[in-house]
């Protein structure tokens, strides 16, 4: 066998292992089952997108509407923040307001009682003032006893009656 020869018998098995390969797998005639089965594949590739894709979408809206709601949630807190620290500063300023007006009823009360005391140490030197002298005892079993020219006062006058609302 010379040289072409071999040549020619590698070209010709090579040919027939082309088209024995174009023809396709030995049960299918002509090939139209695989193009079939081919579209198939596609449309259930296809379905399976579109649900995918679907499904993509539906979580996307779900994570919108939660991200709203921790948006919304978020601003209520700092609004019920702002509304504590609010409330604390008008409990604060309330509490030095009451401390300073109960200060200033303790200061009024004092000078009140202080007011009092010194009334009552003038009432008494203004009835030592007016009584009569003591009477020597010789005259003491002759003069029958007078009323006092000034009627004294033993008691001092009743406190108004306090009400609840004047507390206030």
């Amino acid at each position: 066998m010379t040289r072409t020869g071999k040549v020619l018998g590698v070209v010709f098995v090579t040919l027939l292992g082309a088209y024995g390969c174009a023809r396709g797998p030995a049960g299918s005639p002509g090939g139209g089952d695989r193009v079939a089965q081919v579209e198939a594949k596609l449309q259930r590739l296809e379905e399976d997108f579109k649900a995918a894709a679907a499904a993509r979408d539906s979580f996307r809206q779900r994570l919108t509407a939660a991200e709203e709601k921790l948006a919304k949630a978020q601003r209520q807190l700092d609004e019920a923040v702002a509304a504590a620290a609010q409330d604390r500063q008008d409990r604060d300023a309330a509490r030095a307001e009451l401390k300073a007006m109960t200060a200033e009823r303790d200061a009024a009360q004092a000078q009140f009682t202080g007011f009092r005391k010194g009334v009552r140490e003038l009432l008494g030197q203004a009835e030592a003032a007016l009584a009569p002298p003591p009477a020597p005892a010789s005259q003491a079993a002759q003069a029958t006893p007078a009323a006092p020219a000034v009627p004294t006062v033993t008691a001092a006058p009743p406190a108004p009656p306090v009400n609840a609302a004047d507390r206030n």
